[in-house]
């Protein structure tokens, strides 16, 4: 069985004895979900539930739907068609781990603010987005108005990645400021959803 969602899919294989489940989201956009100042959805009390158990108890299981189903008391079908309907409203923008990049070896860190034409932000928004090393891609209210957040392996790589950026989006050195992570104080968030 195969779902697809609006900003992603849940993948339920039973090809082979041993079942798995896969999550993916969509590859961050700037203004994916409309315009930045989207009205909020209605979210019911199971909805909560669903998005707190994403957000804190995630089961690591062979079938987190089935066993989020069976926490709530409701079939697994209804928890995908929740998690559908939220993926599609842009309340879920991501199922899927946080993890310390300093551990996985991405000993490199920046965040950098670009000055960008208003009729190029998207064309430059699409082309930070081609990068897996970037996280986070906003536009922001401001002379400097395209924000994002790059990690690698080292700051030559941090660079040379950024150099290429700056090459393929046609931005000058002067527009551009890299604020390179000097020490990390917190990288999580937790909303009380219940």
């Amino acid at each position: 069985m195969k779902l697809s969602l609006a900003s992603g899919e849940i993948v339920k294989e039973n090809a082979n004895p041993s079942k798995y489940e896969k999550c993916k989201s969509s590859e961050a956009k700037l203004n994916s979900h409309g315009s930045t100042a989207s009205s909020p959805i209605s979210l019911d009390e199971t909805d909560r539930i669903i998005m707190q158990m994403l957000q804190d108890d995630f089961p690591i299981v062979q079938e987190p739907w089935f066993e989020i189903s069976n926490r709530l008391g409701v079939s697994e079908v209804e928890v995908i068609a929740r998690l559908k309907r939220l993926i599609e409203a842009g309340a879920i923008v991501k199922i899927g781990p946080i993890f310390d990049s300093s551990r996985i070896g991405l000993k490199a860190a920046t965040l950098v603010a670009m000055k960008v034409p208003k009729n190029k932000v998207n064309d430059v928004a699409r082309v930070i987005n081609e990068y897996d090393n970037v996280s986070h891609n906003y536009e922001r209210e401001d002379e400097y108005n395209v924000w994002f957040t790059l990690a690698a392996s080292s700051s030559s790589e941090l660079t040379m990645i950024l150099d290429e950026i700056k090459q393929k989006t046609g931005m000058k050195d002067l527009d551009v400021l890299d604020l390179p992570t000097i020490r990390r104080y917190k990288v999580n968030v937790h909303f009380q959803l219940t």
